[in-house]
């Protein structure tokens, strides 16, 4: 098992426990500490997603897009709140449904919506790509997001000649899971490690004292709140400076290594299939093509490259 010995450092927080048995699996030995959380208020949404469920149920829409299946879960419980879920429903039914990946179209299945398009890609430059090849001139496009959005995405229908596109977020990243946060993802059954600050801080010490061999990011707000804190305690360029020289740096998928990138931090893995099980697969690929060895450390304590 090339992972045997390695240390993994998970900074997903739902779905971490699982992350953290797939690490196991492979030989390695998890790390767990979540740099980013989601908050969320059910009871009272705010006006952009009241206003984005008024439009969608009132208006034709063209395509409507869902980036992530928290947010198909809290648009869906609002709607129930409001009483308006049946009609929210009807509406899709007459919308063609964009789904950036299958988690979010199996929780849309599971309301009885079906999703008519889903990406190569599974990033917002992946469905901009799909909806230009089909043409969105004239036509009206709704969005929502996850707890960022792309404004390039919402630029590039605009400059492609859509007629209207309208945006809003459910819930928003957090550096902690806050109790709507969390009670969406125990109601969709993940298991989660809620954020905390004083273990990402210790992570970051870890990681320059040379006792992370690898360090995996699933989303690019994983990597912000890190550097954000990093940066309150004025260790951004050393933990910068030691991922890129001690640690294997892994992210899921194209707009995590973005992200990653964008704040100088060089991506050693990434797998073809941007998912957690591809992710390690491809993490324990690289350190047996390269005859890494997590047990054997210099005595400066950085990572033995053979």
């Amino acid at each position: 098992m090339p992972l045997k010995g390695f240390t993994v450092a998970i900074t997903a927080s739902r779905r971490a426990w699982e992350l953290a048995h797939i690490v196991e699996s492979f030989g390695g030995k998890p790390y767990l500490a979540p740099t980013v959380g989601i908050d969320a208020d059910l009871q009272t949404p705010s006006h952009d997603v009241l206003q984005f469920l008024t439009r969608v149920t009132n208006d034709d829409f063209d395509y409507i897009i869902f980036m992530t299946a928290p947010g198909v879960f809290s648009l869906f419980s609002i709607a129930k709140t409001l009483g308006i879920e049946e009609k929210l429903l009807q509406s899709l039914s007459r919308i063609t449904i964009v789904a950036r990946s299958l988690k979010p179209k199996m929780a849309l299945k599971k309301y009885g919506a079906k999703v008519s398009l889903i990406p190569e890609e599974n990033t917002a430059m992946g469905i901009s790509k799909l909806l230009l090849t089909r043409g969105v001139a004239g036509k009206k496009i709704a969005i929502l997001w996850h707890g960022d959005d792309s404004q390039q995405l919402r630029d590039d229908l605009y400059r492609a000649g859509a007629k209207s596109v309208i945006e809003a977020s459910t819930y928003r990243y957090s550096s902690n899971l806050e109790k709507g946060g969390a009670s969406i993802l125990k109601s969709m059954g993940y298991d989660y490690v809620a954020p905390n600050k004083e273990r990402v801080i210790r992570l970051i010490h870890d990681i320059i004292a040379g006792k992370i061999n690898s360090i995996t990011f699933t989303s690019p707000p994983s990597v912000r709140d890190l550097i954000k804190i990093a940066e309150a305690d004025r260790f951004s360029e050393t933990l910068k400076h030691s991922l890129n020289t001690n640690v294997i740096v892994v992210a899921v998928g194209p707009s995590t290594k973005s992200a990653l990138e964008k704040n100088d931090i060089n991506v050693h893995v990434m797998p073809q299939t941007f998912k957690m099980g591809p992710m390690i697969k491809a993490l324990d690929e690289y350190v047996g093509r390269n005859n890494l060895y997590g047990d054997s450390m210099t005595s400066e304590g950085n990572l033995t490259m053979q």
